[in-house]
């Protein structure tokens, strides 16, 4: 479609607050959220990777413990089975404590990716998408500082999945502002 084929053919012009990446056609500015971006690529991968059972899982040499809530618990012992579907391996660890020893190769952080899941009932109930998509929700750090071939990269690779406009939560990933648009803005 049109706005694939602009945004594919944009030139990458930098980037701003560390979080926006910009990319430039003849009549517009693409701002791409690069948190966004980056979470719609990482969880359609790691849905592609369930589905086909061909999990990328990222073994820890020693565990990262994490004290849990007394709620927090409850919610790891009853969703314990479908948070190992997604590629978090844990186990209790001590009362207060679980210890992950894998996880999804994708997911950057997974310490965050398990507390956004244990932080909410919902999990239990959930299915495996559900889960896939929160625990992908932090899988990007803000505030990295970004190249213009990792900026070319999350393009491409935003560009190659099913809904590019939209991360997993339906936020936008990309906005487009035309000529038109800023003209208005300096009274032109």
């Amino acid at each position: 479609d049109n706005l694939r084929e602009k945004l594919k053919n944009s030139r990458y012009i930098g980037t701003f607050l560390k979080k926006y990446i910009l990319f430039e056609t003849t009549d517009s500015l693409f701002i791409i959220d690069q948190h966004a971006a980056s979470e719609r690529i990482n969880f359609e991968k790691l849905k592609d990777q369930i589905e086909t059972n061909r999990l990328e899982i990222q073994q820890l040499l020693s565990p990262i413990l994490i004290r849990l809530s007394h709620q927090e618990r409850n919610i790891w012992e009853e969703s314990k089975e479908k948070i190992e579907k997604i590629g978090l391996s844990t186990t209790l660890w001590d009362n207060q404590s679980v210890a992950i020893h894998a996880h999804p190769a994708v997911i950057a952080n997974p310490e965050i990716s398990l507390r956004a899941l244990l932080s909410t009932e919902e999990t239990v109930s959930a299915n495996i998408e559900s889960i896939a998509r929160r625990a992908c929700r932090q899988s990007v750090m803000f505030g990295d500082e970004i190249k213009k071939e990792h900026a070319d990269s999350l393009r491409a690779q935003l560009l190659k999945t099913r809904d590019p406009f939209t991360c997993p939560h339906g936020r936008p990933t990309i906005i487009e502002i035309n000529e038109n648009d800023l003209n208005k803005q300096f009274l032109r």
